[in-house]
């Protein structure tokens, strides 16, 4: 019998402890609310999308210790975005981009974006910057062809070197990835007159 209420007593004092256990939930981040605006091109755009590689296809924030371990990639425990990179992105550049233009009809080339990289990448213990790698394609309104492309790399440093920090330097990457995007557009349809033609077919 006091085999037993040993047994029962064990069990209670295992549900109190159980009860106080406490579940650290990570800390969700996304771009916020990205100010500027479209400063337009030739070539009109109907749609956005944004692709990624296979490890950046989750909420993870990565990071790499360049000055110790270069080929390791590692993620925050205690951060993570609110939805996928991709995600992201994209709703930002279909903001910015289509819903950005002045004259917007609906009709225009698509702008595909494989995500490529983004992660904070530590050059010190103290020292990082966050590097956004994007290959852009254009293609015609009715898909299939490649009108144009291009490979962007932008690096940003950060102000400190934590998740808050490597979350604020992805906004200015993605500002700046933007403005390149419309500059590089805008250089094609200056180039190649028959491009702006072939998009608003």
């Amino acid at each position: 019998m006091m085999k037993r209420g040993a047994m029962v007593l064990a069990g209670l004092l295992l549900a109190a402890c159980g009860g106080n256990v406490r579940t650290v939930e990570a800390v969700q981040y996304d771009l916020g609310s990205l100010g500027g605006h479209w400063a337009g091109s030739r070539i009109p755009i109907a749609a956005v999308e944004v692709q990624a590689s296979s490890w950046l296809s989750g909420p993870a924030m990565h990071f790499r210790l360049a000055y110790a371990e270069p080929l390791r990639r590692q993620s925050y425990a205690e951060s993570r975005w609110a939805a996928p990179p991709a995600e992201l992105l994209e709703r930002f550049l279909k903001r910015r981009i289509v819903f950005g233009q002045p004259d917007f009809s609906g009709t225009g080339c698509r702008l595909q974006l494989v995500l490529d990289e983004l992660e904070q990448r530590f050059d010190g213990p103290q020292s990082s910057q966050q590097v956004l790698e994007v290959r852009a394609l254009l293609t015609g309104s009715r898909g299939g062809e490649t009108v144009s492309r291009r490979a962007f790399l932008i690096q940003k440093p950060t102000l400190t070197a934590t998740a808050g920090g490597g979350v604020a330097a992805t906004r200015d990457a993605v500002q700046a990835l933007a403005d390149d995007l419309g500059a590089w557009l805008d250089e094609a349809g200056r180039e190649k007159p028959a491009i702006v033609e072939r998009c608003r077919i």
